[in-house]
């Protein structure tokens, strides 16, 4: 072969490697860029079936308090306050109580001055008897008399026991930290004992009551967590007590669920999910994964070269937001949450990772 055939043997094999070359490079320029995404992620854990059921937010403590004393209201807390415990809500005019009281001070000086003279007298009469100057019948009744006084003594003094208690109910205190919630008497009104002045309640201690039917007894335990929804937010809080009694009507239990005071307002309505079934492990994504065609419902996870990656699934108990699912999914994988009814199998995708959900990156 001569020089001028190598040349152009080369020659023809360079232009066919350019081609190529170019070909491809024509390929890659052609082929569409990776497509934003939202991902979040596919997650393994313990699922049950859960029914809703209504509850509403109370204060552990709902009191309506009242008087020990008969009077004249003279101040009372308004509606709205918050009273430390031991500190006033109500005062009610004491001027009779504290004339009786200074009246049982007299009459217990009065059966003081009876006493001693009653024993001046029994000491006179025993030494008469001693003397055989007066005879026994005189002397037992000095003694009766004495006893009396005596007696008359114990009971003014039981009777100032008595004023001085009632002077000191006369303030109706906070029996704990209560918020003001209605007034159901005012200042300037007669009260009589046992007569309702206030509501209050606790503000600081704050629970779900919640109606719940018998047939979820056999899921639930106090000390399991389960979700309350209310208008504004959620949140996840331990169920504090089970009362496995119903009535013949409702079949229906109560249940309290402990919250904390700032969750929710007290009388407001929330929604609580009860466990109804027993828990098994499977793999829940978020609702938003689910890609609803007419051949079924999929799914797309990316895999390690971020690709989409079509997977047709069943779905089975919701979850709030998320939702079980069963097929052929990796619950290490991202899946596509937003965006994924354009994409196509193995089609490229980028996405930035946060904290709490996964957004798309420019």
């Amino acid at each position: 072969m001569n020089v001028l055939t190598r040349v152009a043997i080369f020659g023809i094999s360079a232009w066919t490697s350019l081609s190529l070359s170019m070909a491809v490079c024509a390929q890659d320029n052609n082929s569409p860029p990776p497509v934003l995404v939202q991902v979040d992620e596919a997650r393994e854990q313990a699922i049950s079936q859960l029914t809703w059921v209504p509850g509403t937010v109370l204060s552990q403590i709902d009191a309506n308090l009242a008087s020990e004393v008969n009077g004249r209201i003279r101040w009372m807390a308004e509606v709205g306050d918050i009273v430390q415990a031991g500190d006033p809500l109500v005062e009610v005019d004491d001027t009779r109580l504290s004339i009786t009281l200074n009246q049982n001070k007299s009459n217990i000086a009065r059966w003081q001055s009876q006493v001693r003279l009653f024993e001046k007298r029994l000491t006179r009469f025993k030494n008469l008897q001693a003397n055989h100057n007066t005879s026994l019948g005189e002397l037992e009744a000095v003694e009766a008399e004495l006893e009396n006084a005596q007696q008359e003594l114990a009971q003014a003094r039981l009777d100032l026991q008595l004023t001085e208690y009632q002077l000191s109910q006369s303030r109706v205190t906070a029996p704990f930290t209560a918020l003001v919630v209605e007034r159901l008497q005012s200042p300037g009104e007669y009260t009589a004992i046992g007569q309702t002045l206030l509501r209050v309640v606790n503000p600081h201690n704050v629970e779900v009551q919640v109606r719940a039917p018998l047939s979820v007894l056999p899921y639930i335990q106090s000390g399991m967590a389960v979700n309350v929804h209310g208008k504004q937010h959620q949140v996840e809080e331990a169920i504090r007590a089970i009362v496995p009694v119903g009535n013949d009507n409702s079949r229906m239990m109560e249940l309290r669920i402990a919250v904390k005071p700032n969750d929710f307002p007290i009388g407001s309505a929330v929604r609580v999910a009860i466990p109804s079934s027993d828990t098994h492990q499977g793999v829940t994504i978020p609702r938003d994964a689910l890609v609803l065609r007419k051949s079924g419902t999929y799914i797309y996870q990316l895999n390690e070269n971020n690709e989409a990656q079509q997977i047709k699934v069943r779905t089975g108990v919701g979850l709030g937001e998320r939702i079980e699912v069963f097929g052929d999914i990796d619950p290490t994988l991202f899946v596509v949450v937003r965006g994924a009814e354009r994409l196509r199998e193995g089609q490229k995708v980028r996405f930035e990772e946060t904290a709490s959900t996964l957004t798309a990156q420019n």
